[in-house]
């Protein structure tokens, strides 16, 4: 009897953790930036091994991730769509775009707690009991998003991540677990007003760093992380570099120029 009520003790702790998480968040507030288009710079800490990322606001909860590396004919775009319930990420599309080609399609993720992945022949699934979740392999950028509705942007709070990880030599998506966000102080970036936060957890194998946001929007400014999320780098570091206007007209032809068609 004594092991049963405990059990719906954990449990009930349990519930009011996640209802309290979910808690600190509310209506996600203006998107005056829809249709902007925000250009990164991602590299090593040392500047090395630079990419470029375009970031593209296509609706209010709707991102789209651009990455390509100058003068390739090869890029990759990443859609994402949000949960403005559970403050997480609902779906992932990604696609491998070359010049001259119709979009190729790598994999896919659907759902909010129950995941659903597609990844060419691997069909695989995965609960995350404990939301909201975002992906750092996305480049965070889907917390550029949830930002916007934290109601005390001082306040601490986590979220899991989860993403593709090799197991015995094969993909499959993971939750690697949890990582805190912890506001820090006011710094100045790239001229700008920006709010520093520390990051780390089990998420992030405790290899943690800062992510300085764009206090005006609520969008990264920067981040430098001591995790690497891909293969070739040492850590991770992600600035941006440049903002701007562009109707989903432009944004496809932007794409096509990049690729030299």
């Amino acid at each position: 009897m004594y092991s049963r009520l405990y059990f719906f003790g954990l449990l009930l702790i349990s519930t009011f953790s996640v209802s309290a998480q979910l808690q600190k968040f509310g209506k996600p507030g203006s998107f005056a930036d829809k249709h902007t288009v925000y250009e990164y710079k991602k590299s090593n800490w040392d500047g090395s091994h630079a990419s470029s990322i375009f970031l593209y606001v296509a609706d209010s909860d709707k991102l789209e991730s651009f990455k390509w590396w100058k003068g390739d004919e090869v890029a990759t775009l990443v859609t994402a769509a949000i949960d403005w319930k559970n403050f997480s990420i609902s779906e992932f599309q990604n696609h491998k775009l070359r010049k001259g080609k119709a979009p190729e399609f790598i994999a896919k993720l659907t759902g909010v707690k129950n995941l659903k992945i597609e990844v060419g022949e691997m069909r695989d699934s995965l609960l995350i009991s404990d939301l909201p979740w975002q992906s750092y392999d996305f480049d965070f950028a889907g917390i550029s998003f949830i930002w916007r509705a934290l109601k005390n942007k001082k306040d601490s709070f986590w979220f899991h991540i989860a993403d593709v990880a090799m197991i015995n030599d094969n993909p499959k998506f993971v939750n690697k677990g949890k990582v805190t966000m912890r506001f820090e102080s006011n710094e100045i970036i790239n001229n700008k007003q920006c709010l520093k936060y520390f990051v780390d957890g089990p998420g992030l194998e405790n290899k943690g760093g800062y992510i300085w946001i764009n206090k005006k929007n609520f969008m990264i400014e920067q981040y430098k992380i001591a995790l690497p999320d891909e293969p070739g780098f040492e850590n991770g570091m992600m600035q941006l570099i440049n903002t701007y206007t562009m109707t989903p007209e432009q944004w496809s032809s932007f794409k096509k120029k990049k690729l030299g068609e």
